[in-house]
């Protein structure tokens, strides 16, 4: 390298020169990289040295901008996103006290953004969006409800919450939490509509679905989901098999009501849905449009035939009693057939 090359590098503040030479100042006596960010000083007042010990011999100090002295150790714009990360990482669940310690950085939201996108490919707001839904999965799998852990992770409306969990990992929070969390027995129960998988909490049953259907609605996480089994010591393993008992006497025809606790996990609009659904008598069907006044909206009956369509708790909670208003039997998660063959029991047992 001749001194035009270098002094196009420090003019241009080229990192891609940095440790190849170092430049100092002889007006100042401080010697820089040649990537430093500080006003470029007259060409004439430049010196160029080959190597930090160089420039320190003939009596230069290391730039407390640039940290020559520290090259390959230094890089400030790398320190400077792993601090915001670590931040993140710290508070990501507290809004407020991480804005007011990236505020305490000294930087600009912009430089911010720009050098923490640099290394790691991803902004900071993406970042933080991923930290606060990965400590989210983390309480879902302790079994800790849908809604305490909106409120821990940083959210203050549910909707956001549901928003971002689902834009992240595919799924319902809700739902997550009924594949993965730690505190629930889950087994298959072979029925005449096909295998319906129970899922159940120690305090309620959660879950009664056809038993393919969790692979396709955990997406990503398919390959994570727990196997079948009782949670030893929890009440679970009760609830499940009382579950498995009744469901057994109402397809034998000797159960028309289900004494087993439920809370399925939805908006508050799809639980009066399905509290409606609840009320609806053995053997005995309704219109959509006739759920939705019971439900408390008579014209809302798309968004009630939503909320039906989303029952996790088939059975249970009587879904398939719902049928058109031209008496067509409509959409059944479990499929049409499962739903004529649950009318066509109930009917004969009521008869």
């Amino acid at each position: 390298m001749d001194d035009n090359e270098m002094w196009e590098a420090v003019k241009g503040c080229d990192a891609a020169y940095d440790g190849k030479f170092f430049y100092g100042v002889k007006t100042t006596g401080i010697y820089c990289r040649p990537s430093c960010a500080s006003k470029t000083p007259k060409r004439e007042n430049v010196t160029y040295f080959r190597t930090a010990k160089d420039a320190e011999a003939a009596g230069s100090r290391p730039c407390k901008r640039c940290r020559p002295d520290l090259l390959g150790a230094y890089d400030p714009a790398a320190d400077l996103a792993a601090k915001a990360k670590d931040l993140i990482d710290r508070s990501c669940t507290d809004r407020a006290e991480l804005g007011r310690e990236l505020k305490d950085m000294g930087v600009s939201r912009k430089h911010l953004t720009e050098v923490f996108k640099k290394e790691y490919d991803i902004t900071p707001s993406e970042y933080l969006l991923q930290a606060r839904i990965a400590t989210a999965r983390s309480m879902l799998q302790d079994g800790v409800s849908v809604l305490d852990t909106s409120v821990a992770v940083g959210y203050a409306s549910p909707s956001a919450f549901y928003e971002h969990f689902r834009r992240i990992t595919g799924m319902t929070p809700a739902r997550y939490r009924q594949i993965f969390s730690r505190d629930i027995s889950r087994a298959v129960l072979e029925t005449p509509i096909g295998g319906l998988r129970i899922i159940a909490g120690p305090d309620a049953i959660l879950c009664v679905e056809q038993e393919s259907r969790e692979r396709t609605d955990a997406c990503a996480y398919a390959d994570r989901i727990p196997e079948d089994g009782i949670v030893q010591s929890n009440a679970s393993g009760e609830l499940l098999a009382a579950c498995e008992a009744e469901l057994k006497e109402y397809f034998s025809g000797k159960r028309r009501s289900f004494d087993l606790p439920v809370a399925p996990e939805g908006t508050d609009f799809q639980k009066m849905v399905w509290g409606a659904l609840e009320m609806i008598p053995y053997g005995e069907t309704r219109t959509y449009g006739e759920l939705a006044a019971m439900a408390g909206n008579a014209k809302a009956s798309r968004a009630v035939g939503m909320a039906n369509h989303c029952n996790p708790v088939l059975i249970l909670v009587p879904c398939h009693r719902v049928i058109g208003s031209d008496g067509s039997l409509t959409g059944y998660a479990a499929g049409l057939e499962a739903k004529r063959y649950l009318l066509d029991l109930e009917k004969e047992v009521a008869a």
